[in-house]
């Protein structure tokens, strides 16, 4: 059964160094000039959510999430055409 990491939790980096270096590093910048993790993984809005994106896995079993402010919400989804659901808490999470 697929799980899932709380956007932004150590395991959640651990597999997102693997997949995807590059916004890995952006991630931790952004949050470590906000003091905070609880954030947008890109742009660093307070106001955010955490998302499953679908259709995308960081590794076999492992679905894909972020967290994601409205605006870069729509962003990648009109400009990458991201699809997202948002996450249950506790729902099928390995962090």
């Amino acid at each position: 059964m697929p799980h899932f990491h709380k956007p932004h939790s150590s395991e959640w980096f651990e597999t997102l160094l693997r997949t995807n270096p590059a916004q890995a590093q952006h991630t931790a910048q952004i949050i470590k000039l906000a003091g905070r993790n609880d954030i947008c993984s890109v742009c660093g809005d307070v106001e955010s959510s955490e998302y499953q994106i679908l259709k995308v896995e960081f590794a076999q079993g492992v679905l894909a999430t972020i967290r994601l402010c409205d605006d870069c919400k729509g962003i990648r989804a009109q400009g990458l055409g991201e699809s997202f659901i948002p996450l249950r808490d506790g729902a099928d999470e390995k962090n």
